[in-house]
């Protein structure tokens, strides 16, 4: 008998003894029904895992790796399974080895800094900070679950990302174990550090194929006490797209803004307010922050008339906490009521220069209408950051066929457009080949190079990040082929 790929069964459970011996029996487990749940992340990329291993320290982790890695096996961490690219997919089988009991948390208020382990769920790290006065700003989507481990392996955004910047703005120092077990401690809670080549950074957004991340250590900024929305209605997605030019050419930047066309608004109407009707074609969601609150509602008074000037047809202010937690609601449940309808999706993840939104948004529109595909545009539009949807009810050879071409051509418009085919879900082992496009052939070459001085045994997440293959439709056509038709929940929580 043998595993997933062929190997003899005697050694997985040698192995599985011996890793064991390191977490704990109850830690490591060969459960078909645990193995098929931690084999897949958001996108059913498929995948199947020989052994999952839960370590609890960074020690743990390198002991760990140290007994896999003369096997041979794949080594492939795993945060929350939040992902929308196939990045924590075992598609090679190996070990998945879960972060989810690295759960240390410290704030330390007089450095401004929080020391978090790899799997310290997002939204509870921002609750601590605030309880101490402070705010770590970045919000995927799907904060309430994805952790930052996983935030840190694809240098995760989300809508403040806009006036506060990405992941990467806020590690001063992670803690990583390399694919030979040792453990390295890179920079710490010093803001500046300028002593060396900033290897910290090159974890960021190396979704494992470095090496594993454990602990990091993130600087905190002053809570922002004011918060005013407004949400401006649209009788095109074009027009919504040329506001956000708009704002960004009188130099306005608000702490979000959040766009949503009409495809996407049918599945979230019930959860907005009455005054968006079935007449209302897209609408964004601007927020911004202050600690002045004069000067808020001044920004908040500019920001406004850009809307109306731009051909807002209305503009509603929402002052109130509550007020602005249910249009924030709706927001983030775009992707989660996409994933539950019945049928199918493919969630994408572009971004352009803010100038060329508009665009980019037609060139979407005229890609879909060509082959047939259906469309919902929404996202981070304030910075560029858009994740159009492609839905489709069936998934005959044709249609499969028609969906990977749109979303081989959108992502290439974006690359033309000087933009990019992943602005926060990383790449992953669906967009590899295709982000090929945009890195050149130069970049790509010195990628392959860092990797294999980082893992020379190519045992750390295989496949991933840099590409296998000249034909960027092979791993798309593999995830829709295996994606499966939800029963309401989705298959996770994952948001964009």
């Amino acid at each position: 008998m043998a595993g997933s790929y062929g190997r003899p069964m005697k050694d997985l459970k040698d192995l599985k003894d011996a890793l064991g011996r390191i977490v704990g029996p109850g830690h490591v487990t060969a459960s078909q029904d645990e193995l098929a749940a931690y084999s897949h992340d958001a996108t059913f990329f498929p995948g199947t895992a020989d052994l999952v291993v839960r370590p609890g320290t960074t020690n743990e982790v390198a002991e760990v790796v140290k007994a896999i890695a003369p096997t041979g096996l794949a080594i492939v961490a795993r945060g929350a399974g939040t992902g929308l690219s196939g990045g924590a997919v075992p598609t090679q089988g190996g070990v998945v080895v879960s972060l989810e009991r690295l759960g240390r948390l410290e704030v330390d208020a007089p450095a401004m800094c929080v020391v978090a382990g790899a799997g310290v769920v997002t939204a509870d790290l921002q609750k601590e900070a605030i309880r101490h006065g402070l705010m770590y700003p970045p919000d995927p989507g799907s904060l309430a679950t994805c952790t930052i481990g996983g935030n840190v392996a694809t240098n995760a955004g989300g809508p403040s990302c806009l006036k506060y910047g990405v992941t990467s703005d806020y590690v001063t120092g992670l803690v990583a174990v390399l694919a030979d077990g040792r453990i390295v401690t890179l920079g710490g809670k010093t803001r500046k550090r300028s002593a060396g080549y900033r290897l910290a950074q090159m974890f960021i957004g190396s979704e494992g194929t470095l090496g594993i991340v454990t602990e990091v250590t993130l600087k905190l900024i002053p809570f922002t006490r004011h918060r005013l929305a407004v949400l401006a209605y649209f009788s095109s997605t074009e027009g919504a797209a040329n506001a956000v030019a708009a704002m960004a050419a009188e130099g306005i930047l608000p702490a979000a803004c959040e766009l949503i066309d009409e495809s996407s608004l049918g599945f979230v109407r019930d959860l907005l307010p009455a005054t968006v009707t079935s007449t209302t074609q897209a609408l964004l969601l601007v927020e911004q922050d202050s600690n002045d609150e004069p000067s808020l509602e001044l920004e908040m008074k500019a920001i406004c008339k850009v809307l109306k000037g731009a051909g807002a047809e209305k503009v509603l202010v929402s002052g109130s906490a509550n007020e602005r937690e249910a249009l924030w609601r709706a927001r983030r449940a775009v992707g989660a009521r996409l994933s539950e309808r019945r049928g199918f999706r493919i969630p994408e993840d572009i971004a352009v220069p803010i100038p060329l939104i508009p665009e980019m948004v037609r060139r979407i529109k005229r890609i879909c209408a060509k082959h047939e595909v259906g469309i919902a545009i929404f996202g981070h539009a304030g910075d560029g950051n858009l994740h159009p949807s492609l839905i489709f009810e069936d998934r005959s050879p044709e249609t499969l066929s028609a969906v990977a071409d749109a979303a081989v051509e959108i992502m290439q418009e974006a690359i033309s457009l000087g933009g990019t085919v992943s602005a926060e879900h990383g790449l992953g082992g669906m967009k590899n080949n295709i982000a090929a496009n945009e890195m050149g052939e130069d970049q790509v070459e010195i990628m392959s190079a860092i990797k294999g001085l980082f893992d020379p045994g190519g045992i750390l997440n295989p496949g991933k990040v840099l590409p296998t293959s000249a034909d960027p439709r092979a791993h798309l056509l593999a995830a829709i082929s295996a994606w499966e038709e939800p029963a309401a929940p989705g298959p996770s929580e994952a948001t964009e």
